[in-house]
């Protein structure tokens, strides 16, 4: 199945079309001068205005550009936005402007980028790795958006001179390339590089060049692809956006080039999310990383839940799988996704949600235009306005219905075929035909998995006939006339789903909607996020987990009170109400109960526990976790002769030489380190430095267990005037490696 392009498809009134125009207050809302001037100082050409801060100047200087040009073009397709149309023009002139200036064919936001990718060119191994230090964060992850956004720019609108701009910029590329030898490339393959080989083999589809479709096919990553194309879930531990894209890119390059491998990876990948690593929202991963698919303890536990960028890139996976084989399946992850992650991650006033997290009684946090330019703000502006690329599609002559969301398709050959529904408030949904002579088409109206079968279904009025059943969804074959109405309902009923690991935790459901308890206003620290580093996370306290009620498994003790509204009375602790998560905002949430069965007092120890475990959280100044990017990249992680890994639920890294990170202490309250260490298979020793100070020296055996040590550090920053930051350094000792550092904690005193 095809889904029909975006300018195809208007949404009528509703909360979708409402996202969409809240989308576009958003983006009109930000300067393009201001998010142009990088592009146009690396050109050598003076900006028009000052360039943006926070992430935008902050290592990722640039990457809004590319999402915003596919914002615009998305938006001059699905909504006719003129103000969208004129601006993506504007953009797509400056960056000519620009890359005509460079004269090589690059164009770029990435600080000093012309001359870094140059390096790659008989550079060797060395320059490759140079690629992902903490000088240049993720350079290729950043140069991607711009690719993106000139192809959105083309295939959305026609855009020739995106075209020509993202043309010259490839076939730069291929010049370096050309240099490089396979074992290099794939070194620089290890740091994250977006979607790449998905680019090349859009344009390869779009022009129809194989060298293209060869590149495509070069970005490859062997580490990622070897286990996936084996059948084998090897995810854990990795940084899951960075594997999301390049699995998008398996899909499309299996089109261009007919590799049968990247098709079975891609397959492989997705079943393994879905099936095995995403919660009820249909969003995945913990603080940006696949955690253990055996265990969602974190999930629960930990503020940095399910990200939006991974969604936002599942759904563009999924739509390619679709492509090659419509399966139920496919339209019931993409129909999760929308009605829960993508709705819930917009405020209705606009701003963008980075983590929705499933710990109980937390909250998420909302950019404000011109001041957060996380990754997630970009994949916001693109996804908030391509709720109609889902709703229908095409196969031959069939037309189907795969959403339930109020909008109107131009149909093939003349005419539309309107979708009238109040849904998910109501479950009754009409489909009208208007075409100028009647003609013979099959509708193909989806089948849901939450629902058994369509109910009361109709046309005009009276009981449907001719009606063939297929998986996922019922077609009906008929000569169409002007005025012609189908009607039918998508029964709801409550139903509740456990963690993938089984865990006893349950969300509630109903039809496709998760529902959630709206909590409390306290402590919503940071709620619309101001351009600080980590304004992105919910800093504000953790609330305790002990006394959450306890529900039984499945949907015992529940009683509907309004459509999609539900009072749950639980088998211990009081009552609560639930109402569709997507419209639940400003507050503090719970998806996840606990289910408990005889044993009550067991359960709620379980509970005391995790509590336990977050009783540093409000002494917590500062944190890094070891081993995972963004943390890393955050404070400044410099690092030599090091290696990572996973184990517990905690990543870690490891040097034989030195490696160093920078803590920031602006309340100079900073009391004591809190170092999470890892015993390796061979003995370790480390020497442990703050503001160049050694404060410990410290020797283990080899081994497998996890210790936490603390060190005051207090008297030594009083002593030094209490720097807002400072460095802390662990050097190998004794002609060991230092053992695996998993977190490390500043500690503000406590009585």
């Amino acid at each position: 199945m095809e889904l029909f392009p975006l300018q195809d498809v208007r949404l009528l009134p509703g909360p979708f079309a409402d996202a969409a125009q809240a989308d576009l207050r958003y983006v009109l809302a930000l300067d393009p001068d201001r998010l142009l001037a990088p592009f146009l100082t690396e050109a050598g050409l003076e900006p028009r205005a000052p360039a943006y801060g926070n992430w935008e100047g902050d290592g990722l200087t640039g990457h809004t550009a590319g999402h915003y040009l596919s914002a615009l073009a998305i938006l001059a397709a699905a909504l006719g936005s003129h103000e969208a149309s004129d601006r993506l023009d504007h953009l797509v002139a400056e960056l000519a402007r620009a890359q005509d200036a460079i004269g090589t064919g690059y164009v770029g936001g990435v600080p000093g980028g012309a001359a870094l990718f140059e390096t790659l060119r008989h550079g060797g191994p060395e320059a490759a790795r140079r690629l992902g230090s903490s000088d240049h964060w993720v350079p290729w992850y950043n140069l991607h958006k711009t690719f993106q956004g000139l192809i959105d720019a083309y295939r959305m609108t026609g855009h020739g001179p995106a075209l020509d701009v993202v043309v010259r910029l490839a076939d730069w590329w291929l010049d370096i390339a050309g240099t490089i030898d396979d074992d290099t490339f794939q070194i620089m393959l290890a740091t994250e590089f977006g979607a790449m080989n998905d680019a090349y083999a859009a344009l390869a589809d779009i022009t129809g060049r194989a060298d293209y479709a060869a590149m495509a096919r070069r970005f490859t990553h062997r580490a990622l692809f070897g286990p996936l194309a084996a059948g084998r879930d090897e995810l854990t531990g990795l940084h899951a956006n960075t594997q999301i894209p390049q699995v998008l890119g398996f899909a499309t390059t299996a089109v261009v080039s007919g590799d049968e491998g990247l098709r079975a990876a891609a397959r492989t990948f997705w079943r393994a999310v879905v099936g095995h690593r995403s919660v009820a929202i249909g969003g995945n991963s913990v603080r940006e990383h696949f955690h253990d698919a055996a265990d969602f303890t974190t999930m629960i536990d930990d503020r940095e839940g399910p990200e939006f960028c991974n969604t936002y890139n599942m759904l563009k996976l999924t739509h390619e799988l679709n492509r090659w084989e419509t399966r139920p399946e496919y339209l019931d992850y993409a129909e999760r996704a929308v009605f829960n992650h993508l709705l819930s991650a917009q405020h209705p006033e606009g701003g963008f949600v980075y983590f929705t997290p499933m710990r109980p009684r937390h909250y998420r946090v909302y950019s404000q235009p011109g001041l957060g330019f996380w990754c997630c703000v970009g994949t916001g502006m693109e996804a908030q306005a391509r709720y109609g690329e889902w709703i229908f599609g095409h196969d031959g002559d069939a037309v189907a219905v795969n959403l339930p969301i109020a909008a109107e398709l131009a149909l093939p050959g003349g005419g539309t075929l309107r979708l009238d529904t109040g849904f998910p408030a109501t479950d009754a949904v009409t489909l009208t035909v208007d075409v100028e002579r009647p003609r013979t088409f099959p509708l193909r109206v989806r089948v849901p998995a939450w629902c058994d079968d369509l109910a009361d279904l109709t046309v005009n009025g009276r009981r449907a006939e001719s009606v063939r059943r297929v998986p996922g969804a019922v077609v009906i074959e008929r000569r169409w006339h002007a005025g012609d109405v189908v009607g039918y309902r998508l029964p709801m009923t409550l139903r509740t789903e456990r963690l993938p690991d089984g865990s006893p935790w349950q969300a509630y459901l109903a039809g496709p909607m998760v529902l959630a308890a709206r909590g409390d206003r306290w402590r919503l620290d940071g709620l619309h996020a101001d351009d600080s580093r980590w304004g992105h996370i919910a800093h504000g306290p953790l609330q305790p987990l002990g006394d959450l009620p306890l529900v039984p498994d499945g949907v015992a003790g529940a009683e509907r009170t309004d459509p999609l509204h539900y009072r749950i009375h639980p088998v211990d602790g009081d009552p609560f109400d639930l109402e569709p998560f997507a419209g639940l905002h400003d507050a503090r949430y719970t998806i996840y109960w606990p289910v408990v069965g005889d044993d009550i007092t067991a359960r709620r120890g379980l509970l005391t526990a995790l509590d336990d475990g977050a009783a540093l959280d409000p002494l917590t100044l500062d944190r890094i976790a070891f081993g995972e990017q963004q943390p890393e990249a955050d404070h400044g992680l410099r690092a030599t002769a090091s290696e990572t890994g996973h184990a517990g639920g905690r990543h870690w890294r490891s040097t034989r030489e030195r490696m160093a990170v920078t803590l920031r202490d602006a309340g100079a309250a900073g009391s004591a380190l809190r170092v999470g260490v890892r015993l390796l298979p061979e003995p370790t020793a480390v020497d442990v430095r703050v503001h160049g100070t050694v404060i410990a020296s410290e020797t283990f055996p080899a081994g497998t267990e996890s210790v936490e040590l603390g060190f005051p550090v207090g008297e030594l920053l009083a002593r030094a005037g209490h720097p807002a930051t400072f460095d802390v350094e662990f050097t190998a000792a004794g002609g060991h490696p230092t053992p695996g550092i998993s977190v490390v904690r500043l500690l503000r005193w406590k009585a």
